[in-house]
């Protein structure tokens, strides 16, 4: 099967076992531009990446580079470039507000997600439309879809699923970075930014899923 076939039949079955309204979306990260999956042309507008990632689940399928990447806490996350020294050292969501002190905001920030290997560019797209090898596919849902992905995780595993989130960097660093390093699946509950701007709605979550995990949770949705 070709890659498109392949998450064409992932998405069918997303689809047939979890009401959605938007599509899941398929992400990958690429070194270089001739890495670039064929027909995939740059996004012509600045948006941050979460906002990406509803515009992909809404039909579109784009690239973007870091000049595209209007939010840089994420494009540091999803690795596009370094991370904010004042997001890196929790200075940043100090001044927001978010923490009791500068010592706790350091605690969190240094346990978030952030892939530090450089890369050029990255791509999204509908998942059925996407002729490549994800890097990690992300399901925008209800919590009853999510309460059907972890059962369909625990079907062949046997073990409670251990999400990591903080209400920080969710649809970049929760659903996209941590999925990719631990080569797993992560399920996060928004984040101020995504909420916002990129329109996730009050009763909705996400769930990243690895490359790695996206045939074990195909098969517990169709067993179960």
């Amino acid at each position: 099967m070709t890659n498109l076939d392949t998450n064409k039949k992932y998405c069918e079955v997303i689809e047939s076992k979890i009401d959605l309204d938007a599509k899941p979306v398929a992400i990958k990260l690429i070194k270089s531009e001739e890495d670039l999956p064929e027909g995939i042309e740059l996004i012509d507008e600045k948006i941050r990446h979460c906002e990406m990632v509803r515009k992909a689940s809404l039909g579109d399928s784009f690239y973007s580079t870091l000049e595209q990447q209007l939010c840089l806490g994420g494009a540091g996350a999803i690795g596009l470039r370094d991370m904010p020294e004042k997001l890196a050292n929790g200075e940043k969501y100090f001044s927001l507000g978010r923490f009791q002190d500068l010592e706790t905001a350091k605690k969190l920030t240094a346990d978030l997600s952030i892939i530090k290997d450089i890369h050029w560019a990255i791509v999204y797209a509908p998942l059925d439309e996407a002729d490549f090898e994800a890097d990690v596919i992300q399901v925008i849902c209800e919590p009853v879809g999510g309460m059907k992905l972890a059962q369909s995780i625990v079907y062949k595993t046997g073990e409670k699923i251990k999400p990591s989130f903080a209400g920080i960097q969710s649809l970049c660093g929760d659903a996209f970075s941590n999925p990719y390093l631990n080569e797993d699946v992560n399920f996060t509950l928004g984040c101020d930014g995504s909420r916002k701007a990129a329109d996730i709605k009050d009763n909705e979550m996400t769930v990243g899923i690895s490359k790695a995990k996206i045939e074990e949770v195909i098969s517990g949705l169709e067993s179960i």
